[in-house]
């Protein structure tokens, strides 16, 4: 019986806008290194613009171990890397305020929704299956992302959200899967999980034991799925496939 729907975020339900990057990026370091001068530090511009690649690197190295950091500890990393010795004079306070300002900067350059995505989470609400979203973070945490989507008109139909900051795991760990189906009282054959990443959505759900929906974007590989949508508008017909199992 189907009694669940768990959506993949990026790329699924929102999408980067590649015009905003440099500009991302230029506000998160402008407002950290805006912080660091206010309380008396002098940062070094190219230190803080290298320290911002490099953080990304170091990341990729828990999220492949379906690992991930705080944004406080994302941000002490990258301070680490940026200031060197003079970490030391960050008060407590001040990493707090870079934190937020490092998660905060996607407001002002927030990404777009993805065509279809709104009405296929209300659709799944409609048919009266509960939603979560699991989501692999990246540099912005989840309280921003509850924030964006609730601008965008999707967080209202979201149960529950699992994201990799607030939880310490990733996909394609099998256990975030199920600690997004656990409020929602779901067991994972009774759940189906929609993503466009066949090696962290369809292999973490197969792993959890959820039947999948693979968005296969043109950027895409294939993958093993149970099935393949091209759009986000052409969900709600495979929810409704399942009508017998809906209750």
């Amino acid at each position: 019986m189907l009694r669940a729907v768990t959506f993949d975020l990026w790329e699924t339900l929102i999408k980067d806008v590649p015009e905003h990057e440099p500009l991302l990026r230029a506000r998160r370091i402008g407002d950290i290194a805006a912080v660091l001068r206010s309380n008396g530090l002098n940062p070094n511009p190219a230190a803080m613009e290298s320290a911002h690649r490099e953080v990304w690197v170091r990341m990729d190295a828990h999220w492949r171990a379906c690992r991930d950091l705080s944004t406080l500890e994302q941000t002490r990393l990258y301070l680490d890397i940026a200031l060197g010795a003079d970490l030391h004079r960050v008060s407590d306070a001040l990493l707090e305020e870079a934190a937020r300002r490092y998660g905060d900067s996607l407001l002002h350059y927030p990404p777009r929704a993805v065509d279809g995505a709104a009405e296929a989470v209300a659709h799944a609400r409609l048919r009266g299956l509960r939603v979560a979203v699991i989501c692999n973070t990246g540099r912005t945490p989840g309280r921003v992302l509850r924030v964006i989507l609730g601008n965008l008109g999707i967080a209202a139909h979201i149960e529950h959200f699992c994201f990799s900051n607030e939880l310490g795991i990733c996909k394609p760990d099998p256990e975030i899967f199920r600690q997004a189906l656990e409020p929602l009282g779901v067991r994972p054959d009774e759940a189906l999980h929609v993503g466009d990443r066949p090696d962290l959505d369809l292999a973490g759900a197969r792993a959890a034991g959820l039947r999948s929906v693979h968005l296969r974007i043109p950027e895409s590989p294939e993958g093993d799925a149970d099935h393949v949508i091209p759009t986000m508008r052409d969900l709600p017909a495979i929810i409704d496939s399942y009508a017998r199992e809906i209750r």
